[in-house]
């Protein structure tokens, strides 16, 4: 498998360690032609990205893509937290419940996932904060659901290592994520799903994207575990930024 782009990548704006030009710089080295900045959004108490800050980075994305539009495609992306079922801190306009900077554009890359260190504001992810800390169960039925709803409100395209801190129901995520065209993520620094469930999903229509996660440059471009995964379950062909996926 050849891997063209790399949706998910962090840098020193939130817990990365290289800047967003050095991403960009190694994944010219790695031959992708497209990266995008997918800083975590503002609602996590650790790592958000917010308001002036998420502005800045939005110019300085913008004047990467700029710079390198010959050598590759730069994109303005967000992992933005599930807050509640249709609840997520993208900052969007229409989002009545979270405002949205006037020089904020829109972003070009959309991810959704569940992270600890976001404080729930309804039973799904009061369930989810439990099972991510041991400390009990959520319903992986409820979970799915409100990572569906949540993207469907939002217009989100990527899924992030879904399974990672919380088990979500793999037949009504896959069916949900067909039916509504979002992508699920084969995460090659956590790879939350197992061949077993990577499979269940395709049969269910879902299509995947395989993305670094990376928090250095170094690991830009890095697909070695997701790639294996993808293999193993058989899943090759449905990953969309594989070279040979159809367009």
């Amino acid at each position: 498998m050849i891997i063209t782009a790399d949706y998910h990548t962090h840098t020193n704006y939130s817990h990365g360690k290289g800047t967003p030009e050095e991403n960009v710089l190694a994944a010219i080295e790695k031959g992708l032609r497209r990266i995008a900045i997918s800083e975590h959004a503002g609602a996590h108490l650790f790592y958000g990205v917010r308001g002036t800050r998420l502005a800045r980075l939005r110019r300085e994305v913008d004047a990467l893509a700029r710079r390198y539009a010959n050598e590759i495609e730069v994109l303005m992306g967000l992992e933005c937290n599930l807050m509640a079922a249709g609840k997520c801190d993208a900052p969007l306009p229409g989002c009545a419940d979270i405002p949205c900077g006037a020089d904020l554009a829109p972003f070009d890359v959309l991810l959704l996932g569940y992270h600890k260190g976001v404080w729930p504001e309804d039973a799904a992810t009061r369930g989810a904060f439990r099972e991510s800390f041991g400390l009990g169960h959520a319903n992986p039925v409820k979970v799915a659901e409100a990572l569906l709803e949540t993207a469907n409100r939002y217009h989100i395209g990527m899924l992030s290592h879904p399974c990672e801190y919380v088990q979500a129901d793999i037949p009504t995520l896959a069916r949900g994520a067909a039916e509504l065209g979002i992508l699920l993520e084969i995460n090659a620094s956590h790879v939350s799903l197992s061949p077993a469930q990577l499979r269940e999903a395709a049969s269910y229509g879902a299509k995947f994207v395989i993305g670094s996660d990376a928090h250095t440059p170094s690991r830009v471009g890095t697909f070695e575990r997701a790639i294996r995964a993808a293999e193993e379950a058989q899943v090759a062909h449905l990953v969309v930024n594989e070279e040979g996926f159809p367009a």
